[in-house]
């Protein structure tokens, strides 16, 4: 059976079939606005927080700054960790378990990122509105929509997503 691509939240994550694999992503807010990349598979279209899987030997922190860079060409600071998040795949056909680690992210609010990877096809700070409307992944947008108001104190861990 092949991948089912639209059931995938997060395709730029290679994963192994006995064990999760590590996604990390930064929040960046921006006058009400998070900082999002549009990710596509064929015709099909959706949003991810940046960010990517961590390499071997690599700190979770130093994996978000390498990240952004890659994406978006963009240097960032990473600070707390905000949530965490876990995608296991409900279709036995397609072992995949992504555990997702989003932390706040700063950069200078002068920069206008542009996407520098060719699986990014666009960013763009979203509103709460636009959150509303878009497929994002994995399906966190309560969260981000709350984000755009206030970050959590301390760590969220929002659960099993797909």
């Amino acid at each position: 059976m092949t991948q089912d691509a639209t059931r995938d939240p997060a395709p730029d994550v290679a994963g192994s079939p006995d064990k999760p694999t590590i996604r990390v992503a930064g929040l960046l807010v921006h006058e009400g606005r998070i900082l999002m990349v549009e990710q596509g598979h064929g015709e099909e279209r959706y949003w991810l927080l940046p960010g990517g899987g961590v390499h071997f030997g690599e700190t979770l922190a130093d994996a978000v700054r390498r990240e952004f860079d890659e994406e978006l060409s963009l240097r960032v600071g990473v600070y707390k960790l905000l949530a965490i998040v876990e995608s296991i795949s409900p279709d036995p056909a397609y072992v995949k378990h992504v555990v997702h680690l989003v932390f706040e992210v700063s950069a200078p609010h002068e920069v206008v990122p542009e996407p520098s990877d060719v699986k990014v096809l666009k960013a763009a700070f979203l509103d709460e509105m636009q959150l509303q409307s878009a497929d994002v992944r994995p399906p966190i947008t309560e969260f981000l929509s709350s984000c755009v108001r206030e970050l959590p104190s301390s760590p969220q861990y929002l659960g099993r997503r797909w």
